[in-house]
């Protein structure tokens, strides 16, 4: 059975980029013939290279944003309580469901939360000079 959803699921990922290469030919071809009378044929298959760099241009950029988001100035510096407390402040049902576990965890083995709290509650080591 997962087997065969695999095989689905690759079989449907093929055939979408299959269906996509076959957009990206036939638009080249479109933009190609639209150029071809006012260029010429050389003219026409720049206007449709230069179109492709513009296009893998935005393609790369908004994947290098997606990858990496922007870094927010001055708070590299906040401890895990205060970043665990801005995430449930954002993410309330979230937070909720960690503590629901959390809460599970600790009735189920009360030494695994206090060894959890002990370290999170420690300090951190001195730096070395």
């Amino acid at each position: 059975m997962i087997l065969r959803r695999f095989i689905y699921l690759v079989a449907a990922a093929s055939a979408v980029a299959a269906a996509a290469g076959v957009a990206v030919v036939a638009a080249a071809f479109a933009v190609y013939a639209l150029f071809r009378g006012p260029l010429g044929p050389a003219g026409a298959a720049a206007a449709v290279c230069g179109l492709a760099a513009l296009l893998s241009i935005i393609a790369g950029l908004s994947l290098m944003l997606v990858a990496r988001p922007p870094q927010r100035k001055g708070r590299s510096d906040d401890s895990l309580a205060v970043r665990a407390m801005e995430f449930a402040r954002e993410k309330p049902l979230i937070a909720l469901g960690g503590a629901a576990i959390m809460g599970l965890i600790a009735v189920r083995n009360p030494q695994a939360i206090a060894t959890a709290l002990g370290a999170f509650l420690a300090s951190k080591p001195t730096p070395k000079k």
